[in-house]
């Protein structure tokens, strides 16, 4: 398997998406409409409604967002990360050499199955550089505790995103320095937090 590709960009996008789907966050994706409509969350994420995860990311709000537009497939702030927005969703879009339309597919039906099935804790998502493009997923236990969790690892297998290097709006920003906070992994190292993941943007 590829190592972790190490820019900032992806390592804040990877701890969102870990918050995004835990806890009462993920409650509310399970359980919740779109906010200011009758739609199920969840019911966005089934086959039948044929997204991409652009126009998901688009779509899915929710009042536990703090994302200006309470998009919950997005940060809650992009301070920091100037560019970062652009290149995600330029990423999702229909370009070469981004995310390929049978992993949108892939990935929209693990969410799904976690969102479908309350017997998952959360999703641990991560990030590593290959040379081709796929997307790998596999039940795992965190055994922490007295009774053991069941979660979804999610993995994005990519290629290194184009630095676009002069572009006003979708060049890689400054790799400086970068830290977050995420759940500390349980002692015998079974789950948890993927504090060193990153990826294409």
């Amino acid at each position: 398997m590829g190592g972790l590709v190490r820019t900032k960009g992806t390592l804040h996008l990877v701890d969102h998406f870990n918050k995004e789907f835990r806890g009462n966050k993920l409650d509310d994706l399970r359980t919740k409409n779109i906010d200011l409509t009758t739609t199920p969350i969840k019911s966005v994420f089934e086959d039948a409604a044929g997204l991409n995860l652009l126009e998901l990311t688009t779509i899915v709000k929710h009042s536990h967002s703090h994302h200006p537009q309470k998009k919950c497939l997005l940060p809650d702030s992009f301070a920091g990360h100037n560019h970062l927005e652009k290149r995600w969703l330029y990423f999702l879009g229909n370009h070469l050499n981004v995310l390929q339309p049978a992993n949108h597919i892939k990935i929209r039906r693990a969410i799904y199955k976690v969102l479908d099935d309350n017997t998952y804790d959360h999703i641990e998502f991560d990030c590593i550089e290959t040379l081709t493009q796929d997307v790998l997923w596999a039940d795992e236990y965190d055994n922490s505790g007295a009774h053991p969790d069941k979660y979804l690892r999610l993995v994005l297998a990519t290629p290194r995103m184009d630095k676009f290097t002069g572009d006003p709006d979708l060049e890689l920003d400054p790799q400086g320095g970068y830290s977050f906070r995420l759940a500390p992994p349980p002692p015998d190292g079974s789950g948890g937090g993927s504090g060193g993941s990153s990826g294409p943007p």
